[in-house]
């Protein structure tokens, strides 16, 4: 009998928010990606690029082999003596850059942030520009309504719930498409990659 390979995480998502936790759960859900989702209580309490911190050095991401223990369904390659990450593992960060300074924002884009974390080689900066629902509407997204009820859209556009089920979610090829168009946003590489781990278990 063949091997069977197992089903190792792929990514890990660190989101902004409640809109940015309902699309990785849309997207996780229509690939059937293995994803894990990170958000401040459910999303309802956002995290900004300024509060990473808090995120990054909590017992989780503190070191390589606390990261291990948590997430026991990550791929470790051996190399010498040291345990490592496979190269296509990311953390994907995703953040709005209107809360933040011209100076954090930069840092973040660049990954200057990130430098001294032992997971540098593996964060993703996401960032959408001024935010989440500026970048939506640049892609075509059709909200019905404005300000804070455009929120409660999210869950409509990109279905989880078996309330609408009947509805049909954004298409997922070209909504990659739509965000290339965009240029204060790069969430595209995020949709991207996981339409590519979608495609490989074809």
């Amino acid at each position: 009998m063949p091997k069977i390979k197992p089903c190792y995480l792929k990514f890990i998502v660190i989101v902004h928010g409640k809109s940015e936790k309902q699309i990785c759960d849309y997207i996780k859900s229509n690939l059937r990606i293995k994803m894990e989702v990170i958000s401040e209580k459910s999303g309802e309490k956002s995290i900004q690029i300024n509060g990473l911190n808090h995120i990054l050095k909590d017992k989780r991401f503190s070191s390589l082999k606390n990261f291990i223990n948590y997430f026991d369904d990550v791929e470790i390659v051996q190399e010498k003596t040291k345990k490592k990450l496979t190269p296509e593992f990311k953390i994907f960060i995703i953040m709005d850059t209107d809360d933040c300074s011209a100076e954090q924002r930069e840092k973040f884009i660049s990954k200057n942030m990130f430098k001294t974390h032992w997971a540098y080689d593996y964060i993703v900066p996401i960032f959408n520009t001024p935010d989440l629902e500026n970048v939506m509407v640049k892609a075509g997204i059709k909200f019905e309504k404005k300000g804070v009820e455009r929120k409660k859209e999210y869950i409509k556009i990109f279905p989880t719930d078996k309330k609408y089920s009947n509805r049909e979610g954004v298409e997922l090829t070209s909504f990659v498409e739509n965000l290339k168009r965009v240029q204060e946003t790069n969430l595209d590489d995020f949709v991207q990659c996981c339409l590519a781990v979608n495609d490989n278990k074809q």
